[in-house]
């Protein structure tokens, strides 16, 4: 399995990806470059592994950063999902309750910044004058296995029933698959939102899980080049051979005449029998079907949470071969160090849980947490953030002020610092990390400071971290 890992991120995680779409597409050959947002369709993931027909040309992490573009985040977040499967179609044993599992895993993990989700910390909305940041804050609010048949097929917006359909090569074909469209699953969600009273507003999401054998499919108008010529394509982009995944919003005035309605769809990601492309790696560190899942789940997650409605955390840098991209895209497929038995590795435990989650992009480092610029896993670092500090000013007299911001401290630590210089230690004070782990000190040079380079260390319970101050010569 670490193999394996290692041979999927090496081809596996965003510049730019070309898949061959689902028929029909304007011809037998069109190509569509795989974009993580399409309109309105965002933080899309491609399949992990490369089809007969076309390629995944990724790198990890991608070359860029997120921008701040003006819109509200989730500071703290509510998750509410939902198991469709509909009569003829079953979830594996197990499957829900793993799920269910590992939200309310999260939920107990709260602050701790144990795991991947506190790199979210750092990214902010901006609300009448104020900064307000993201907090590690998951809140599971409940679940529902949803039993209603599925819509009639929309064959023009919807052709792509699952891969698996084929059941494997010289295996009679499945007559057990079909296919709904991303409107169709809206309307599901709505219509379970309805039936449970669940409410809805800016820091909720609906987790869509569909049964194996349910394809899912948007249309979208993109444009391509080829051979230098720019042409704009019509044609549905496909569960199994474009994303794994996706994440977005809608309004439903039936639902609430207010709020958008927050959602990720989650087609079955486990590998079936005869689908040769796959968002399953093969590890099951809890020894359920939904592993894979949870791996994608984490994805769609942390960018809901950084950017809900598309005007959050993202890329908007046309220059850069992240445009588009967001925290998990920017890290798609980079799960940094494993763990484990093969078979079952993980990269995260939450909640004494083990879990196998990709890394989130941290703009703080440039990079992924856990991974160096090429994508390798970095084994003296975490797959999350450490604390981290920054001085302002970073230089000054003795006695001149100073203040120390601090970040990804757990929620309520008590952080001292103290500035070394010329082998003697001088305490500067401490302050409380807040409830996004951010800390904040107000503090000044000591007066017998040496000229030269001191170094001011932050220290808590959850780790500490270390910046330089230059002393300046009187």
């Amino acid at each position: 399995m670490r193999r394996l890992l290692a041979a999927v991120i090496a081809v596996g995680a965003f510049a730019t990806a070309a898949f061959v779409v689902a028929a029909p597409a304007t011809s037998d050959s069109t190509t569509i470059p795989f974009q993580a947002r399409i309109g309105n369709i965002f933080g899309m993931i491609p399949p992990a592994s490369v089809s007969s027909s076309g390629a995944i040309a990724n790198s990890a992490p991608a070359s860029g950063s997120l921008d701040y573009n003006g819109g509200p985040v989730m500071t703290t977040n509510s998750v509410y999902a939902i198991y469709w499967q509909p009569p003829g179609y079953q979830l594996p044993s197990g499957y829900a309750d793993n799920m269910n599992g590992y939200f309310k895993d999260l939920q107990a993990a709260n602050g701790k910044n144990t795991n991947t989700y506190d790199n979210a910390t750092q990214y902010y909305q901006q609300q009448n004058g104020s900064t307000q940041y993201i907090q590690d804050h998951t809140t599971f609010a409940g679940s529902a296995v949803d039993t209603n048949a599925l819509p009639p097929l929309d064959p023009v917006n919807c052709p792509d029933t699952p891969v698996a359909l084929t059941n494997g090569v010289g295996n009679p074909p499945s007559t057990n698959a079909s296919c709904v469209t991303d409107q169709q699953v809206q309307q599901e969600i709505s219509a379970v939102i309805k039936q449970k009273g669940w409410p809805t507003n800016n820091s909720t999401e609906f987790f869509m899980f569909t049964a194996p054998n349910i394809g899912t499919c948007f249309p979208a108008t993109v444009t391509e080049e080829q051979n230098g010529v720019q042409t704009t394509v019509t044609a549905p982009l496909c569960s199994f051979s474009y994303f794994c995944a996706y994440h977005s919003a809608y309004f439903d005035s039936t639902v609430s005449p207010n709020n958008q309605i927050i959602y990720s769809n989650m087609p079955y990601a486990a590998q079936t029998a005869g689908n040769p492309v796959t968002c399953d790696l093969g590890s099951y560190p809890n020894g359920n079907p939904s592993d894979p899942e949870i791996s994608v789940t984490s994805h769609e997650h942390n960018e809901s949470i950084t950017d809900p409605f598309g005007t959050g955390w993202w890329d908007s840098n046309p220059n850069d071969s992240a445009a588009g991209e967001e925290i998990g895209d920017m890290c798609a497929w980079d799960y940094g160090n494993l763990y484990g038995p093969d078979g079952a590795q993980y990269s995260q435990t939450i909640n004494g849980r083990h879990y196998l989650m990709q890394l989130e992009w941290d703009n703080s480092t440039n990079g992924c947490p856990g991974s160096d610029a090429s994508g390798n896993a970095v084994p003296s670092h975490p797959n999350y953030d450490i604390p981290a500090i920054s001085l302002t000013p970073s230089s000054g007299y003795a006695t001149a002020p100073f203040k120390i911001t601090g970040q990804f401290f757990a929620v309520g630590d008590k952080v001292a610092s103290t500035f070394t210089d010329a082998g003697t230690t001088t305490n500067l004070g401490s302050s409380t990390a807040d409830a996004s782990g951010h800390t904040s000190l107000m503090t000044k040079a000591p007066g017998k400071a040496t000229p030269g380079t001191a170094a001011v260390t932050s220290k808590g319970s959850s780790g500490s971290a270390s910046g330089p101050f230059a002393v300046l010569s009187p």
